[in-house]
């Protein structure tokens, strides 16, 4: 178990680096078209949800970061690089490469989709994630077994930010492979 001032720090940082970002974006005060911030991170195919998709990942990687210190301990950093380097390589593998799509769930009204080959840009580096993560901490070791853990874990990450709803794969994404990495590595 982490010890309180490991957890502190991490969760310091997350509400000094998130809740700003999360203010700015859902005060309409500030922020909302026209806004250069607000532009920047805004997806036009999300209309008229623009918002809803700036804070819920936001919400969703504070989550999922958050828990994951609490839950999985020095694992978490696992679940940090496959949310951080898997997920965010989907979508322009997906938008250069992307020809087969597929539909995905959403909690609102806005169509989404992704694409095979972008899954498949997930997939190649969340593997590449996973020994990362590996290599920045002294509590995991390579071996046999453990190449196909990672194999594992990044064929289950992909297939969660395959399925979750749009937005919210950014918590199931660092939670999963966080989680996996605990128990079989």
């Amino acid at each position: 178990m982490r010890n309180v001032g490991q957890l502190s720090s991490s969760s310091c940082y997350g509400i000094t680096v998130y809740l700003p970002s999360t203010q700015h974006a859902s005060n309409s005060r500030n922020c909302g078209d026209g806004d250069p911030l607000y532009e920047a991170i805004a997806r036009e195919k999300d209309e008229p949800y623009r918002t809803y998709y700036i804070v819920i990942p936001y919400l969703a990687t504070l989550v999922g970061g958050v828990a994951g210190n609490v839950w999985f301990g020095p694992a978490v950093i696992i679940g940090y690089m496959v949310g951080g380097l898997g997920d965010a390589a989907g979508e322009p593998v997906g938008t250069r490469w992307g020809k087969h799509r597929y539909i995905v769930p959403t909690l609102s009204q806005v169509k989404t989709t992704r694409s095979i080959e972008g899954s498949i840009g997930v997939f190649i580096a969340s593997l590449i994630a996973v020994v990362v993560g590996m290599l920045l901490t002294p509590d995991f070791t390579f071996s046999a077994r453990s190449f196909l853990t990672i194999l594992a874990i990044a064929i289950v990450s992909t297939l969660l930010e395959a399925v979750s709803p749009h937005g919210w794969d950014n918590a199931t994404m660092q939670l999963a492979p966080a989680l996996m990495a605990a128990r079989l590595l």
